[in-house]
């Protein structure tokens, strides 16, 4: 009896999680931005690429506050959203969750990130060569990130 029940808890276990789970498919059409809402919140996680393009998560694809997922410059792409069960907690700043992203000044160039910054941001790890430096080449602000003279790097959102 105690080997059922031990097995049954397993199986539940394993299948729990998928039941606060959801796929969404999110196209940019002509390249232009495009938001996809969804009820609830959760981990977001490109699962599929449809496009040839690529879909760069902080560069082409993201996400806005906590029920929208954005696609820009032709991503087309299944996300996967794994919902938090009540009462787990894992890296929540409020309630908002961490997470993180790469942006990437690409030739030198001015580039941002469409993230939400609304819990703060902190550089995680310097991916370039050339000097990651607050308000000199990157810098954050209520719109996104921005990064510039060849500033690559892993960013935090939610410190």
């Amino acid at each position: 009896m105690k080997r059922r029940l031990l097995g049954f808890l397993i199986v539940v276990s394993c299948v729990a999680p998928v039941l606060f789970a959801e796929t969404i498919r999110c196209e940019s059409d002509r390249g232009h931005r495009h938001e996809c809402s969804f009820d609830g919140w959760g981990r977001v996680e490109l699962r599929r690429q449809l496009s040839r393009t690529d879909c760069i998560e902080g560069r082409t694809w993201g996400t806005e506050g906590r029920h929208t997922v954005w696609v820009s410059n032709g991503c087309r792409a299944d996300f996967f959203i794994a919902r938090n069960r009540e009462g787990e907690r894992d890296e929540h700043y409020g309630d908002r969750r961490s997470r993180t992203i790469i942006c990437e000044s690409d030739n030198n160039t001015r580039h941002r990130c469409d993230v939400n910054t609304e819990y703060g941001v902190r550089l995680s790890r310097q991916l370039s060569r050339n000097a990651c430096i607050l308000n000199r080449t990157w810098g954050y602000d209520s719109r996104g990130i921005w990064v510039r003279e060849g500033c690559r790097a892993e960013f935090t959102l939610g410190r």
